[in-house]
């Protein structure tokens, strides 16, 4: 029960990041997918995880 309450937590942790950084990247033409996917990656990575999901949005992407 304790993993899954912080898996949850990380998961909205990383729906926040992405969001703000969706409205901040609107001013520098960047964006990542906002899914749970991405927000699970960022959340349970932190920055690292944020970097390679920018990164490999970048890549496939482009």
């Amino acid at each position: 029960m304790k993993l899954i309450g912080w898996l949850i937590k990380r998961f909205i942790i990383g729906v926040f990041a992405l969001y703000l950084f969706n409205i901040v990247g609107v001013y520098f033409s960047a964006s990542v997918p906002l899914n749970y996917i991405t927000s699970f990656i960022t959340g349970t990575l932190g920055i690292p995880g944020f970097i390679l999901v920018y990164v490999l949005t970048k890549i496939v992407l482009v």
